[in-house]
């Protein structure tokens, strides 16, 4: 088989990246060709994502330029590229740059929405703005850029879903809000793959006895979406009473100084911030005993299933439905209710902490958890829907 992956930016830092990478050298590993597109290629350095056998096609902004289009179009045909992974599901142009190549050839057409179905980055930032307006016509102004934002995020995703072939969400439990978000009539072609663990992880089982007492969040610090600030918060109320325990931040963005300001301020005691990471988090994983993420916006939170794996127990934040499809409420992990609710998350922090036999048992059966989302399982479902969608070219 021939599988081309389309997708804003690659090679490059983050999750959707990440996880096209390790599809892409599965697909290769077990005999298929792939070819990477990419509108842009900020980190050509990044090595993982080079890999053997892969093609790297650079296209350019804007996405509709006619050179892109007759680009991939030749590269359909030159591959004889039998299906298109569209990574960038959400924006109409996407799905339209691909269909505009695939045009007069037997190439088919999927896309990923790689974030949740009925809120993304840009109306957070929206409904922000309305909340912090300074008075009444700023905030009715922001609700008219709020709603008319909204309105094009639900064409566009009406748009997808009629123009493809599948409509690919991460969870199961994502497809009936998108439905409901986008007002889909005709919803046959939609469904559901999460992403796998891209991390090389042990799946017969890791050692808990090294475990340290040791609270982690991974990945970027910002107030916006990830919400990070609302850990350091919660450990500040209880830091005290813990003094074997340790709060440790790997990453990096925007807001990591004003977190270290807050920090120094108000003098919360072991803190560390462990800044960003090229190498996989993994000997963060293996120490720490307790996962934690309170983002108001997550796609599929991997991880969460890297630091399951790694018999870490997660506290998340259920902003998203994906959270309850990977954590099996007070089994593998925590999942805590909308809206967000500081002593909730507390509580459960202190659930763990106060309790070792709670906390390694919730261990154990979060690395058992885990596994479904390894490479082999997920890239069966890949399989699966690839056999559906070219049954009519085979046939």
């Amino acid at each position: 088989m021939n599988i081309l992956f389309f997708y804003r930016v690659y090679p490059n830092y983050g999750g959707v990246e990440v996880v096209t990478s390790v599809l892409a050298k599965r697909f290769v590993a077990d005999g298929h060709n792939v070819t990477i597109a990419s509108l842009e290629q900020p980190h050509p350095e990044l090595k993982e994502q080079v890999i053997e056998g892969v093609e790297l096609i650079a296209l350019h902004h804007p996405i509709l330029a006619k050179d892109n289009v007759e680009r991939l179009h030749q590269v359909v045909i030159d591959k004889k590229i039998d299906i298109i992974v569209n990574q960038w599901g959400l924006p109409f142009k996407s799905t339209m740059l691909c269909n505009k190549a695939i045009k007069g050839t037997k190439c088919k057409l999927v896309s990923v929405l790689h974030g949740a179905p009925n809120i993304s980055k840009v109306i957070i930032k929206a409904q922000d703005k309305v909340k912090t307006a300074s008075n009444l016509f700023s905030r009715l102004l922001y609700t008219a850029v709020l709603s008319a934002k909204e309105e094009v995020i639900k064409w566009s995703i009406r748009y997808a879903c009629k123009h493809n072939e599948k409509y690919i969400m991460l969870s199961d439990s994502f497809i009936k809000p998108l439905i409901n978000y986008a007002h889909i009539t005709d919803a046959s072609n939609i469904t559901a793959i999460g992403n796998p663990i891209t991390i090389p992880v042990d799946l017969n089982g890791f050692s808990l006895d090294n475990k340290k007492k040791q609270i982690l969040y991974v990945g970027r610090m910002d107030y916006e979406n990830k919400r990070v600030n609302r850990i350091v918060e919660a450990w500040q109320e209880i830091a005290a009473k813990y003094p074997e325990w340790s709060l440790i931040l790997v990453g990096d963005g925007p807001h990591k100084q004003q977190l270290i300001n807050y920090v120094k301020e108000n003098n919360i005691d072991r803190v560390h911030f462990e800044g960003f990471q090229v190498d996989p988090p993994i000997r963060y994983y293996k120490d720490a005993s307790i996962f934690m993420l309170t983002s108001d916006l997550e796609g599929f939170g991997l991880v969460i299933i890297e630091s399951m794996s790694f018999g870490c127990v997660p506290i998340v934040y259920g902003s998203y439905e994906a959270a309850y499809d990977i954590i099996d409420q007070g089994q593998c992990g925590f999942v805590t209710p909308k809206p967000y609710n500081k002593s909730e998350t507390i509580k459960k922090m202190e659930t763990l902490i106060n309790d070792d036999t709670l906390r390694r048992e919730m261990a154990i059966k979060a690395m058992e958890k885990a596994k479904q989302f390894s490479i082999d399982s997920i890239s069966k479902k890949w399989y699966d829907l690839f056999e559906e969608v070219l049954r009519s070219y085979f046939h």
